[in-house]
């Protein structure tokens, strides 16, 4: 998924992640302490257990087939009408500030497959203007620097990010729906995404959301629509603009709990120091796991048809005193734990949080590949891809 900046990005592979983070970037050993504060975790995470959410509603097909209509037929003019007349470049002041813009890198992929970054601009109509004239498939923003950078022109000389001191980056998160394709109980594969592969990064958004503010303490996140598979959670408080790669892993480290996505699929024992990781998991989990897992997952752990049947009674009716005591006694917590956690947990693209220089997909722009625009969510846990704005809506 890395990329590499000095070639254009591969277009099955320019979800939010153009360019490729820097080597020692993947190396961490400082991990954070959880703290306890409670601060803003009930107002979002309540209305969770036993609601439908509002993508049945907005599925064009029936339940399971009720795949994103992405529609990539997008002109040149579309992008260039939509940056010109409808891009509200006072939304970008939700993540950034004014003071640091003239010095934040932007980077972009272009008409004709072509890419670049090292770009600043003075000012976010400088920015909007740009994007105007050149018809800019995907734009994304970086961390900022000391000095604005600049590619090299017939008049200027390059000043690159290598060329200036890092200022900061603020803390993100990527929840991308193909990261989950061992592990998708639907048809949908890369791209795709529908009512049942949607709810994992539902889940995945619950988790991650109570875990940064309980665990850590974090009161400023904002959820975006990526626009394509996915969220983005941008972490505003100020301290984390200039933690280091190792502080940042660290984080990572703390809520990975699934280590070769895309292979082995190893599942992390979760430590008795993380008590409120083990209960949050239990707690949000449980019950989309048991209902919405087809029979084979859970026999994999020797929960047959007549089990299975037994804990689904049991969740409807509520005739249980803990979520665990739903558990049938010939399998252990242990075994439970790791399935679920395995088919329903968040899987974390660490490189597009550690990496301090990396380039995310800036909200309110276009995803060309789909024709959504990436937005603020207020309930990532309710929120469903067909919910957003579309550019063929939006110019007409």
């Amino acid at each position: 998924m890395s990329k590499d900046p000095n070639h254009p990005p591969e277009q099955d592979q320019v979800s939010d992640q153009p360019t490729k983070p820097q080597s020692d970037s993947e190396q961490s050993s400082t991990s954070h302490q959880p703290s306890n504060s409670m601060d803003q975790t009930q107002k979002s995470l309540q209305a969770r257990q036993g609601q439908k959410t509002q993508q049945a509603k907005n599925a064009q097909t029936q339940k399971g087939d009720s795949k994103v209509k992405f529609q990539p037929e997008i002109t040149e003019e579309q992008l260039k009408t939509y940056y010109r007349d409808h891009f509200d470049i006072n939304l970008l002041w939700k993540v950034m500030d004014k003071e640091s813009f003239p010095r934040r890198e932007f980077g972009f992929d272009r008409a004709g497959h072509f890419f670049t970054r090292n770009k600043s601009f003075a000012s976010p109509s400088d920015l909007k203007e740009y994007m105007s004239i050149y018809v800019t498939k995907a734009a994304y923003a970086g961390a900022i620097y000391a000095d604005p950078v600049r590619t090299k022109t017939k008049k200027y000389n390059a000043f690159t990010i290598h060329d200036t001191e890092w200022m900061g980056r603020k803390l993100i998160f990527d929840l991308d729906a193909n990261d989950y394709d061992p592990v998708r109980q639907c048809d949908c594969k890369g791209r795709n995404v529908c009512e049942i592969c949607w709810g994992l990064i539902q889940d995945a958004a619950v988790i991650m959301d109570e875990t940064l503010r309980v665990d850590f303490g974090f009161k400023k996140l904002q959820w975006v629509f990526t626009g394509g598979r996915g969220y983005h959670c941008w972490v505003l408080d100020k301290e984390t603009l200039t933690l280091s790669q190792e502080q940042r892993s660290g984080l990572v480290n703390y809520m990975q709990l699934i280590h070769d996505p895309g292979g082995g699929q190893r599942v992390e024992k979760i430590t008795n120091s993380a008590v409120l990781l083990n209960e949050r998991i239990v707690r949000l989990l449980t019950k989309r796991f048991v209902l919405d897992s087809k029979p084979i997952v859970l026999e994999e752990i020797g929960i047959k048809k007549t089990a299975r049947a037994t804990m689904i009674r049991k969740l409807k009716e509520k005739n249980y005193k803990e979520l665990i005591d739903i558990i049938p006694r010939k399998v252990t917590y242990e075994q439970f734990s790791e399935q679920m956690v395995k088919y329903r947990y968040a899987r974390i693209d660490h490189k597009v949080t550690i990496d301090t220089r990396r380039l995310i997909r800036l909200p309110g722009s276009v995803h060309s590949h789909t024709g959504y625009v990436g937005q603020y969510i207020d309930n990532p846990e309710s929120f469903f891809p067909e919910d957003a704005k579309h550019i063929q809506d939006i110019t007409g």
